[in-house]
């Protein structure tokens, strides 16, 4: 039993004295990729860029699908700008597919952005569009006249 200790103690001793002599420094530190140098927008101000311009690889003419070969694109249907003019009162609010909170949402409207009202503004939701013609439905009392 003490042959087996002083064997262990032995093993042991030897292990340590090998990684105190080989085993100096920091190993990953060498292996660490360096960081980047960042240079701030100013000091880069007007310096060449040091990248190659994507390149932009045109691809096949598009072509119309069977069912629409012999077609022409209808216009975009434009809504004439007769409603009134309704503005956002909460900081976010999302315009829905439909009158209700089961429609998925189509965007989403900050405080203060103007929408044209399509249909009657009396009820719980009003059908609004926005500036940039998307259409959708939004909850009345998040919506007034006056403006911001």
């Amino acid at each position: 039993m003490i042959r087996l200790g002083l064997l262990m103690l032995v093993t042991l001793l030897g292990v340590f004295m090998t990684l105190d002599r080989f085993g100096q420094g920091d190993l990953r530190t060498e292996r660490r990729p360096e960081p980047a140098t960042r240079a701030s927008a100013a000091t880069d101000a007007g310096a060449p860029s040091l990248t190659a311009p994507a390149q932009r690889f045109p691809g096949p003419p598009l072509e119309p699908s069977p069912e629409y070969a012999g077609a022409t694109p209808e216009a975009a249907q434009v809504v004439p700008a007769d409603g009134p003019v309704l503005y956002v009162t909460a900081d976010r609010v999302n315009m829905r597919a439909g009158a209700g909170t089961d429609n998925p949402v189509v965007a989403s409207l900050t405080g203060g952005s103007a929408v044209q009202a399509l249909g009657p503004t009396g009820g719980e939701w009003v059908q609004v569009q926005t500036a940039e013609g998307r259409q959708g439905f939004v909850s009345a009392q998040f919506l007034t006249s006056d403006a911001p």
